[in-house]
């Protein structure tokens, strides 16, 4: 397959299970609860760091496969 595909495809995968994600986690009755793994607390802002971080590798495999050139 060609590369301009492969990324856009993992893009909207990624899409798709983000929305899948997001719909789930607002009917979980925890949501926004604080995690606590020994001294380590992975609170709100935290997820929030998370999900950005995958938002913006989301969208930087969509933008990068209008840039790849496909050889001739």
């Amino acid at each position: 397959m060609k590369k301009k595909i492969i990324l856009r495809l993992i893009s909207m995968i990624m899409l798709i299970i983000a929305i899948v994600f997001v719909a789930v986690a607002l009917s979980n009755p925890q949501f926004g609860r604080v995690i606590h793994i020994g001294n380590f607390t992975f609170g709100a802002e935290t997820w929030r760091i998370c999900y950005a971080i995958y938002a913006l590798i989301m969208v930087g495999f969509f933008v990068i496969s209008f840039f790849i050139k496909e050889k001739e």
